[in-house]
């Protein structure tokens, strides 16, 4: 049965795959009883049976929420969808969040981007049984941005997440408010993922060392095709790869550049002007389309290309916008947008010593980090990194794949990077949280370990490397 209007995407490959371990730590549930919360949600992993074309239903994977206390705007559902609810707080807002597990195997839930304590990031460490809970209490500390919410079960994220389990996170501040930036139906945030499907309908899972690829591109968890009516005005788009593998390669097909005005973590201090840019499984991006000067009815769409494309060449679009002849509010970039910190290299405790880290395959591990696969309870002497410090880190590519690369905790910023390849369009500006890799690329980070004590992880975002090991902790003591 044919899914989508669209002849969407290249087929995945198909390699044999290493056997993945169910080795999960027993139910623990962290209850602050001076934790005083402004909002109160309860999250829970359940089944789901979703309409998804009106030929069939499909059995999926999703979180379904609850809000107990809070404003009515914190969670809003996506009709239709097998995604979770969108999440909406302000900076500062004190959050307890009630994970209750359904489904028939363990799991946890990882904030991702946010900066939360070891307790409440969502470390394989706390992942609970079938009919257990887990409490999470925490402070959002983060800037407005477009963050998000995944399962971290070791050796299963990749399947929980390709059954359904991923859901928005939004941020506010008065810095975002004071810049009165696009705004209400002016406001787009999007979901990018792929899926398979059998010939009955239901999610076709195949993961493979190349990680695991669909045929079928879901927008907010529903199948893409649907053409998106604008006003005449500026709106800000949002977008969130959240596939396990797919790396996609965009443009708009009016030739057009792109105004980007976030990232992974925030608004940027400066518009960045794209052309042709990728975006890596898990990063966000942030920018402005303007539809002021087009006609009714005129079209433009934001199109995907092979990844070693350049512009002109074959594409396919992903989202298609349609102008009606309605006045929308226009938008007047100022020259600043948002200043953050910026961190030299001379903060850098090792800014002599760089840490490197090798992504490669090893025999016997799989994917690994320097050779190193994921353990529950090790870390080296170089992931011991001391409170307070600000370090260097070099990622190196010599694989003939992509890599992005995830690193729980504060934000980091790109000092450099070197490639080699024809794969140009990475997305290096302002905070981040995820870098991408490319063959042969070698990307130099700093970051602060500044906020919080523990046990956190690094790892590749393509979900099936990183549950085929290439995962690491690190401890900041």
């Amino acid at each position: 049965m044919e899914l989508s209007r669209r002849n969407f995407l290249y087929s995945s490959l198909s390699i044999s795959t290493l056997a993945m371990t169910n080795s999960f730590a027993s139910v623990i549930e962290k209850v602050d009883s001076t934790f005083s919360p402004d909002v109160i949600i309860e999250l829970t992993a359940q089944e789901n049976r979703v309409s998804l074309t009106s030929d069939f239903s499909t059995m999926l994977w999703s979180y379904k929420g609850r809000l107990i206390k809070g404003p009515q705007d914190t969670l809003s559902e996506i009709k239709g969808s097998y995604l979770g609810p969108s999440l909406q707080f302000n900076t500062g807002d004190k959050v307890k969040i009630i994970f209750r597990n359904k489904l028939p195997e363990s799991s946890i839930i990882h904030w991702h981007g946010l900066d939360v304590s070891h307790e409440n990031d969502g470390h394989p460490h706390f992942a609970v049984n079938t009919g257990e809970s887990y409490e999470y209490n925490f402070v959002v500390q983060n800037r407005a941005g477009m963050y998000w919410y995944h399962p971290h079960p070791h050796g299963r994220t990749g399947k929980q997440v390709f059954n359904g389990l991923a859901g928005l996170f939004i941020v506010r501040d008065q810095v975002e408010k004071k810049l009165t930036l696009p705004n209400n139906d002016q406001e787009m945030n999007f979901v990018f993922q792929d899926r398979l499907f059998d010939k009955q309908g239901n999610i076709d899972y195949r993961p493979t060392m190349m990680g695991a690829h669909g045929n079928v591109l879901m927008v907010n968890g529903k199948i893409a095709g649907e053409t998106i009516s604008v006003k005449q005005g500026t709106y800000r788009i949002r977008i969130l790869n959240g596939c396990n593998a797919r790396v996609f390669n965009l443009a708009l097909s009016n030739g057009l550049k792109i105004s980007q005005i976030g990232s992974d973590g925030g608004l940027l201090e400066k518009v960045n002007e794209l052309e042709l840019f990728y975006l890596a499984p898990s990063e966000r991006v942030d920018f402005l389309l303007d539809f002021s000067e087009m006609k009714t009815g005129e079209k433009v769409s934001l199109d995907m290309y092979n990844l070693s494309a350049k512009l002109g060449d074959d594409s396919h679009p992903v989202l298609e916008f349609e102008v009606n002849n309605l006045k929308g509010e226009r938008f007047s970039i100022p020259e600043t947008l948002a200043p953050y910190k910026k961190l030299k290299r001379s903060e850098a405790v090792n800014n002599i010593n760089i840490k490197k880290f090798e992504l490669v395959m090893a025999h016997g591990k799989g994917w690994t980090i320097n050779g190193q696969g994921y353990e529950a309870d090790r870390y080296e002497d170089y992931e011991i990194i001391n409170f307070g410090d600000t370090e260097i880190w070099e990622f190196y590519n010599p694989t003939g794949m992509p890599h992005p690369m995830h690193i729980h905790g504060t934000p980091f910023q790109i000092l450099s990077r070197t490639s080699v390849g024809p794969f140009k369009g990475s997305l290096d500006e302002g905070l981040k949280d995820t870098v991408l890799l490319m063959p042969g690329d070698r990307v130099q980070i700093i970051k602060e370990f500044n906020t919080f004590k523990g046990v956190f992880l690094y790892h590749c975002h393509n979900l099936e490397h990183e549950d085929f090991s290439m995962m690491r902790n690190y401890k900041i003591v």
